[in-house]
């Protein structure tokens, strides 16, 4: 299959030297989402009802604030302020004490809405999905792709979850069987590998070890906490 410029930034994300293809794709998502918040988004009003109504996690208010944009940021946090405080237009109308009870709940829930989304992971997450079903699709029609996927680094727990109900929606029994339990194999046999590994840096610290070297990588810790999270670089000061 000619390659398309849909099918490009997966194929970078096979050959570049990552433990998850899908933890790079989420990174660059991530940058570009962080950056159009702060550029063009500031024209669209549609994005900025999105922004106003949900605000930003506290990943992404930092890179944000890192942006050094101070103006464009200032007028976001102004509007979405205002929804906020729409919603702490709570009226005691007197009615019944069913009546006020339904309306608390309406508040707990419509605040409560507003602190549990963010602007910018929902937009990553939405072209993340994407992602997911042109990998299927991939799968299905590129000769070869299979092959790749195959040689590669498998996926950290969480991408591998939302690849699996790719494949599970867009796949018959047999393609699933053909195509996706060889990508669940390989899977289960880097599970395996991290297993062993954290299990003899565990037994490295029992005394009965002392002096002896120990028979796993010494980044086991960090490799197996991306395999079970997926990356976290975007929790520390730096890319």
């Amino acid at each position: 299959m000619k390659e398309q410029i849909y099918t490009i930034p997966i194929n970078e994300a096979l050959e570049a030297d990552c433990d998850c293809p899908f933890c790079y794709l989420y990174k660059k998502l991530e940058q570009d989402a962080v950056d159009y918040t702060l550029g063009p988004a500031m024209m669209e009003p549609d994005f900025r009802v999105i922004t106003n109504e949900k605000g930003f996690c506290k990943i992404h208010i930092k890179q944000l604030t890192e942006k050094r944009n101070a103006l464009s940021l200032a007028l976001i946090m102004d509007t979405h302020i205002d929804t906020l405080k729409s919603l702490f237009e709570f009226k005691n109308d007197g009615k019944t004490f069913l009546k006020k009870q339904k309306q608390k709940d309406v508040f707990v829930s419509r605040l409560t809405g507003v602190v549990k989304e963010c602007a910018v992971c929902s937009r990553i997450n939405h072209t993340l999905s994407r992602y997911y079903y042109t990998f299927i699709f991939m799968l299905k029609k590129e000769k070869g792709f299979l092959d790749k996927v195959l040689s590669g680094n498998g996926f950290c727990i969480e991408h591998f979850c939302g690849l699996s109900e790719a494949a599970a929606s867009e796949l018959s029994d047999k393609s699933f069987k053909k195509l996706f339990e060889p990508i669940i194999e390989i899977q289960k046999n880097k599970l395996e590998q991290h297993h062993t590994y954290i299990k003899k840096f565990a037994d490295s610290f029992d005394y009965r070890n002392a002096g002896k070297p120990m028979d796993a990588p010494k980044d086991t810790l960090t490799k197996t906490a991306k395999l079970l999270n997926g990356e976290f670089y975007n929790f520390l000061n730096k890319d």
